[in-house]
């Protein structure tokens, strides 16, 4: 085997990000003449599992305690001559450094000193701004699926991925491409980096996530637009780093029931059925965490299982449906069935060492609805999906001295993904008008497996916070990916249809299995210096280098620099300014890889016609090549370089309280190397850019009431806004140069948590409202005159620049009213109540159709949902 909102809503936690799933606590220890103390002792307790770690201040009065738990912790200090210090509890989120600076007082003034004061809502030890979501609060916002991705666009400087399919669903598939579902800083949405307790949770075939995580068991997740520290590697995007739960010394969980029914739910605005779709949901679950042997070893668990029977539009006009009376008009049956097990085990082996193992399980199957062609689209052309996940984490945290901590992590991951098409027969498409057969992509099964270590030793020399690590993430893929084999054709328009004269065609042709294995290899050395007690720098350097399937050229020279800064100008001012350059490396796609070994001409080959060679090869049997047509196959470029991205970031942030900060950050983030297909070549010569500003206004839970409002401004230009997407004139990309399918000039997200206890007592009310600005909308022809062989179509209207038009605005509010009454004594709550996904039902675009001069230029592919009421039940001790 190879080597192994915010709190919803939540404050704004602006921290290093890394590949770690702990926190830091540091600071210095002084007494009230300003003198620091040295070998004071101080001790951190975790108040939920009532673990203990300790350190010494060293000759300067500088303390660090690495590697802690997410949780909350209460600080002791002793040193002789003093009294004895003690804090009152405070939160450490996931990547977060605190800095807690103490007095201590002469003794006999007091035998023990206890601070109650609140830490500030600033984070003075980051060189860039982050969010962090924690568990309590996600469970009580409303939440379509249950799925903690659904959190992710509350986000500062992130967007929902153009085209991508929302998180309908907790475990389902409902694309055969799908990525991660949020474009961060303009790159595109593959490109993310999505972490789980410190491992990698990536689908390296599509970019998207693989197995999933209920919301019991989520601690809390940080997302970052731009982080500089050197642990952070293999993505060129964003960072989504989430922790799962522990257990804790008391016995904690609950009993949860949401459904939903059609009856209370609005009709989809392409939907043109007289009668309601059949909609019935229903997603029981139960958790459970708590101490097996107390104070040492816990366990946590959840399982939840989602039921969907739903009915699909298939939205073909009724004069097409007239002509063509064997395709399907109207409502079609569909559902997801979804199962998503997690185990944690927690053992504090003693008090230099901590062991953690992690099992996760899901399993999705959605029929009838994964999503085909960006066309209308026939019952024919969707498909089916099944996916299972299994993963199996571990980790075992050594404290080797006060000053040094050894983090080291294994995974052992397997994710099978089944797609079949509803339909049989090679895909026929007329643009703009009606596509149905077996859809390319919707024929394929694979197995990917991960094999994954961690190594990452922390230490701390003086003022210095070094670190130093591996990350070997060995990645195979056994696929079938049936891409074409079954034929493609493309008629101008219905009256080409009707008259049998295709004017494109392409098909596949040999064996479509392959295997594939490639070696992901990252070594980091990140050194944090506390220059000043105010200023903090960053200064780290990463090496990434890829080893590729056979017959690939690897990558090199992937050596990447990081620099932040955060510096407070006065300490009486809760004010911090932050800047920050790196540059962040990332791997292939196998899916797109899998074409060049695939249809080497050796395994397999493709063919294209047009004109009278593709009526030629409409009027023979498609099990055999077309007589006369070349066989044409993939290779890679000669300069076969990494992606990556090159990103500076500025800002401050400042305290307006202690529970309120507004926090401003501005990118630019180039992304280069991004991959493309050209001309049946696969290379890296893609590029993006991204200007914005990030606003985040955040006020912590006080005084039962919590907010989060982020707003985004940016623009993003690109040359192909995915790996599939071929440029319109190959032989000058420059043309293809202007805003991106991932531009959203602006979006406004709030979110907020308060109770109403003037009103009626223990009623808790979570609002979420999104509102976005209108997306490009490409104008394409309906065939491909230059006859580059480009699919999906690419070819634009004589003089028509790429993305020129905007679709509609989206705009949506999501709300959950939840009654809580007491029960045991206060020891248990049964929760009920209702929220309401899109409440003022707005027709938000998801798809549009994008061939110009066409009636059906801009009409809607499909929606994202309209008002949906979801009722549910909770009980909890």
């Amino acid at each position: 085997m190879p080597p192994a909102l915010l709190c919803l809503l939540l404050p704004l936690l602006a921290a290093a990000q890394t590949t770690q799933s702990t926190g830091t606590l540091q600071g210095t220890v002084r007494d009230r003449t300003g003198a620091t103390i040295p070998h004071a002792t101080l001790t951190a307790r975790n108040q939920d599992t009532a673990a203990e770690r300790r350190a010494t201040t060293g000759a300067d009065g500088l303390f660090t305690f690495r590697g802690l738990l997410p949780g909350a912790y209460q600080l002791t200090v002793a040193a002789p001559g003093f009294a004895t210090l003690q804090t009152t509890p405070f939160p450490l989120s996931v990547g977060q450094i605190i800095q807690r600076d103490l007095e201590l007082a002469p003794a006999g003034l007091t035998e023990t000193l206890e601070v109650n004061e609140t830490p500030e809502a600033i984070d003075p030890a980051a060189s860039s701004a982050s969010v962090a979501l924690g568990n309590e609060r996600i469970e009580e916002a409303p939440a379509r699926s249950r799925n903690y991705l659904n959190f992710v666009l509350a986000a500062p400087a992130v967007a929902p991925s153009a085209g991508s399919s929302s998180q309908r669903t907790m475990t389902g598939t409902r694309s055969p491409l799908g990525d991660s579902g949020f474009t961060s800083g303009g790159i595109r949405a593959r490109n993310n980096a999505i972490l789980i307790d410190g491992t990698d949770n990536r689908d390296e075939t599509t970019g998207g996530n693989r197995v999933a995580i209920g919301l019991e068991m989520v601690q809390e997740f940080r997302v970052a637009t731009a982080a500089f520290g050197a642990e952070l590697g293999g993505a060129a995007g964003g960072l989504l780093n989430m922790v799962t739960r522990s257990g804790v010394d008391i016995w904690h969980g609950d009993l949860t029931f949401f459904a939903q029914n059609e009856i209370t739910n609005a009709q989809r605005a392409e939907v043109a059925a007289a009668s309601r779709p059949r909609f019935r949901r229903y997603q029981p679950g139960v958790s459970a965490n708590g101490p097996l042997r107390p104070h040492r070893t816990f366990i946590a668990g959840a399982v939840e299982y989602e039921s969907e029977s739903a009915e699909e539009w298939s939205n073909i006009a009724a004069p097409v449906a007239a002509l063509l009376p064997n395709l399907y008009r109207g409502l079609y049956p569909t559902s997801t069935r979804g199962t998503e097990l997690s185990l944690k085990l927690n053992h504090q082996i003693g008090e230099h060492d901590t062991f953690a193992a992690r099992y996760a399980f899901s399993r999705g199957r959605t029929r009838g609805e994964v999503q085909g062609p960006d066309n209308f689209a026939d019952r024919s052309a969707q498909g089916n999906s099944l996916t299972r996940d299994h993963a199996l984490v571990s980790n075992w945290l050594r404290v080797l001295s006060p000053t040094t901590v050894n983090d080291l992590r294994l995974q052992i991951a397997e994710r099978r993904a089944e797609l079949t098409p509803n339909g049989a027969g090679p895909a026929v498409e007329v643009p703009g008008v009606v596509t149905y057969g077996a859809f390319p992509r919707l024929d394929a099964d694979r197995t990917e497996r991960h094999y994954q270590l961690i190594e990452n030793l922390n230490a701390a020399l003086g003022t210095h916070r070094l670190s130093a690590g591996l990350d070997a993430h060995w990645v195979t893929l056994d696929a079938s990916l049936r891409h074409r084999y079954a034929g493609i054709f493309v008629f101008p328009s219905l009256t080409h249809l009707l008259a049998g004269r295709p004017d494109l065609y392409l098909q596949a042709f040999g064996n479509p299995a392959t295997t594939l294995t490639t070696l992901p290899l990252g070594l980091w050395l990140q050194d944090r210096w506390q220059l000043h007690p105010r200023l903090l720098l960053e200064i780290g350097a990463r090496f990434d280098r890829q080893r590729m399937p056979a017959g690939l050229s690897p990558s090199s020279n992937n050596l990447a620099p990081r620099l932040g800064l955060a510096w407070r100008p006065t300490a009486a001012r809760p004010l911090v300014l932050r800047a920050g350059f790196g540059l962040f490396y990332d791997r292939y796609p196998l899916a797109w890889l899998n074409e060049a070994l695939q249809k080497n001409g050796v395994q397999g080959f493709e063919q294209y016609g047009a004109g009278p060679d593709a009526i030629r090869a409409w009027q023979l049997p498609r099990s055999a090549p077309v007589p006369g047509l070349p066989r044409l196959t993939y290779s890679t470029a000669t300069h076969f370089p990494s992606t990556y991205s090159r990103k500076w970031s500025t800002g401050f942030e400042y305290g307006f309280s202690s529970h309120t900060s507004l926090s401003v950050e501005a990118n630019l983030i180039r992304g280069l190397h991004l991959p493309r297909t050209r001309l049946y070549q696969l290379e890296q010569t893609g590029r993006s850019q991204y200007a914005g500003l990030a606003a985040t206004l955040n006020r912590r839970i006080s005084k039962e009431l919590s907010y989060l409002a982020t707003y985004n401004w940016g623009r993003t230009y690109d040359d192909g806004s995915d790996f599939d997407e071929q440029p319109s004139n190959p032989a000058n990309i420059r043309q293809d140069w202007a805003l991106s399918r991932q531009h959203q000039a602006h979006r406004l997200a709030l979110s907020s948590l308060f109770e109403l206890p003037w009103l009626i007592e223990n009623l808790t009310l979570a609002p979420i409202f999104t509102l976005g600005s209108s997306r490009p909308l490409n104008a394409l022809l309906t065939t491909d005159p230059a006859r580059t062989g480009a699919y999906p179509l690419v070819a634009r209207p004589p003089g028509v620049p790429r993305n020129p038009s905007f679709g509609p605005k989206t705009a949506s509010l999501d709300l959950r009213v939840m009654k809580t009454i007491p029960l045991l004594d206060q020891r248990a709550v049964l929760q009920f109540g209702v929220e309401s996904f899109n409440l003022t039902n707005h027709t938000n675009a998801e798809r549009l159709s994008p061939f110009a001069g066409l009636p059906s230029y801009g009409a809607i592919l499909e929606s994202l949902p309209a008002r949906q009421v979801q009722f549910m039940i909770q009980f909890e001790y």
